[in-house]
Formats: structure tokens, sequence, C-alpha cells
């Protein structure tokens, strides 16, 4: 079996885990859009989601550690989204 090595860069994990936290924040800009029939407005945020956890996604495939703070950071940015839910 090969031997893997993972690039250990330090900045990698705080932006893996801001990348997913703001993900899901923005995601009750997305819900909103949509429940207010805001079809412009929903689709710029979905563009917006894709890029961001696309940019995870690619990340995690090249080194799966990044799974952590990418999980931890979907649960705070899920857990500040509801708590201070938009008006």
């Amino acid at each position: 079996m090969a031997n893997i090595e993972f690039q250990m860069d330090f900045w990698t994990y705080p932006a893996a885990f801001f990348a997913m936290f703001f993900t899901d924040v923005l995601y009750a800009y997305y819900i909103q859009s949509v429940q207010n029939a805001q079809a412009l407005r929903a689709s710029l945020w979905a563009a917006i989601l894709y890029i961001l956890g696309g940019i995870v996604v690619i990340g995690y495939i090249n080194n799966p550690w990044l799974l952590v703070p990418s999980v931890l950071g979907a649960f705070a940015g899920t857990y500040v989204g509801v708590r201070y839910k938009l008006k």
C-alpha cells in the first residue's frame, strides 16, 4: 500500500473550520431568501454555498484530517445560525 503523506499547513485547518462555519451561517440567508420567494438572491446564496462547500471537500479529499475542523465548523455555524436567527 502506498505511503500517503498529508501536507500539514497550519492555516489549512482554521480555513476549513471557518469555511464550514460560514457555510452553515449563510444557509440561514439562503433559506430566508427561498421562503421569501427571492429567486435571484436565493440563487446567489446557493452559488456561494457551493463554492465554500466545494473548497472544503477538495481539501479533505487530499487530507482526511480536515474533516475534524470541518465538522466542528459546521456544528458551530449551525449553532450560531439558529441561536441568532435572522429577523
